[in-house]
This record gives structure tokens, sequence and C-alpha cells, in this order.
């Protein structure tokens, strides 16, 4: 698999900032958001977010603003998704300020694949690299593409993941030793345990920040729970699972791990930190 490197600095040309460029930030202000909404009024719900909120990052899940993804192997459909992708696009680009990014995925160019939006348009994208059930009908790219992304204080490294590559940890640990910052991953868990055996282990490992978003979803749990109304009943617990955003903190030791919670989830990350990492 091939890596590529690419610049994003457009946002910084004839820029007072752009002296920042070859620093790394401090921190970075990370939002996951994950709208309940579906179609037009989810793209609505992302404006309105951002018009509201200083969010360096924002972190949608795959596909933000479909509930069933299954609807993508209609061909109909898949063609009203493209339109759709189109004027998302145009929509929240509209509304993001200088340095300020949108991270999800859509359909691009008959494709399945990771974007970054800016308030330049459509500015970054990461092909699906392995097959995934959901999306059968997609092209998979070879490529793993590391971006430089101009923030306001400086620049990070970021890769993106999508579909089931964010469940694949050797996929994970090839980006994360490739000098990025931060990993930004719009998925669809399928399993809580792929969660933690690739991004959260890798994270911790190799020493990264990670921003990931996914819709909630609730898994049966193998372990039953009795019901003290009926001793010889068992009820089955409902695990819910989420995305999360990982953080490396000077300030303490461990990997710091937020948990994404209802439609809003906020918290800094320190990219310098990477910086000073030991494997």
């Amino acid at each position: 698999m091939r890596i590529v490197v690419s610049q994003l600095s457009s946002n910084l040309q004839n820029s007072p900032q752009s002296e920042a460029h070859n620093k790394v930030p401090v921190t970075a202000n990370m939002a996951i958001f994950a709208t309940y909404k579906s179609n037009e009024e989810a793209i609505d719900d992302v404006c309105h977010y951002i018009i509201n909120n200083l969010s360096d990052i924002i972190q949608l899940p795959e596909l933000f603003f479909i509930s069933d993804k299954n609807i993508t192997n209609n061909a109909q459909q898949l063609t009203q998704i493209v339109e759709l992708c189109q004027q998302l696009v145009s929509q929240i680009s509209a509304e993001l300020r200088p340095f300020q990014y949108v991270c999800t995925s859509l359909v691009v160019n008959g494709s399945h694949q990771a974007v970054i939006i800016s308030e330049h348009g459509l500015v970054a994208t990461q092909q699906q690299l392995h097959f995934c059930q959901r999306y059968p009908w997609t092209a998979l790219g070879d490529e793993l593409n590391i971006i430089e992304l101009p923030l306001e204080q400086g620049t990070i490294n970021v890769a993106m993941l999508t579909a089931d590559d964010a469940s694949i940890a050797e996929i994970v640990t090839l980006a994360a030793l490739n000098n990025i910052h931060l990993l930004l991953v719009p998925f669809d868990i399928q399993a809580p345990y792929k969660v933690e055996n690739s991004l959260l282990s890798c994270a911790e490992k190799y020493r990264i920040c990670i921003a990931a978003a996914s819709r909630e979803k609730s898994f049966t749990s193998n372990l039953a729970v009795e019901d003290n109304t009926d001793q010889n009943k068992k009820k089955i617990k409902q695990q819910k699972s989420t995305g999360f955003i990982a953080d490396l903190s000077a300030n303490r030791p461990q990997l710091v791990v937020k948990h994404q919670q209802g439609k809003i989830t906020k918290s800094l990350v320190h990219p310098l930190e990477v910086c000073h990492k030991t494997i």
C-alpha cells in the first residue's frame, strides 16, 4: 500500500498565520456531532451546529445523513445519495470559517470515501481500502493519504479511515507509524470489541490522537442479567457502543478517552504531545 502526503496550503496563502505552517499547535478543539435526523434535515442540523460553535474539526459518522446504509445498494437511491452529497458539501462549506473543517464519508466519483470539507469545499479524500458488506459496489483504493492540515495556530498531520477499514488494526497501525498527529474516523460500529481492539489499542500503543464518530449502536452482551420479577427467566443486557475522542495530555501519562455521548461530544486534543511520544 502506498503512502501519499498532501498539503492543504490554500488556507495559508497570503495569510498572517502563514508563519505557523511549520508549527504543531498545542491544542485543537474537536467535536463529534451525531445528528438523529436524515437527508436534508441532517445537513441543516450540521450547518446549525457550525454556525453556533467554534470547533476546529467536527467529526461526523460515516454517511451521517443515512440511517439505513442498505439503501446504497439500490442504484436509483444511490444516484439520489450522490446528489445529496454534492448538496451537503456546498451547504456545509458555505458555513465553515477559515481553518475549520468537517470530516465525514460521502459517495464521491462513484465510490465511498472519507472526506474533509473546508470553507473551500471538498479538500481531501480517502478512498475505502477494504471490502465492506455495507458497500459492496464501491471501488477500493490502494493509497493511504497523510494530509497536512492547517489550523489557526499551526499544522497537524491527519489520516482518515472509514467503513470497516477502521476495525483493521494493521491499517490503523500503518497510519500511526507515518507521523500522524490525529486519526479521523467516520465509521459505523459493527461490533464493540473492534473499537477496543483496533482503534483504542493502537491509540494507546502508538500514542496518537483519534476522533471516531458513529451512530450509537446497541449490541447484545454475552452476559445475561437476572430478572428479579421472575427467577426462571433471563433478560439480555444491551450494551451501547459509540465513538470517542482519544487524547494525549501532558498532565496525564495515560491516554485520555472521552466517549461519544448523545448528539454533541466536545474535547481538546493535544497534537504537540504526539511529537514527544516514544514507542
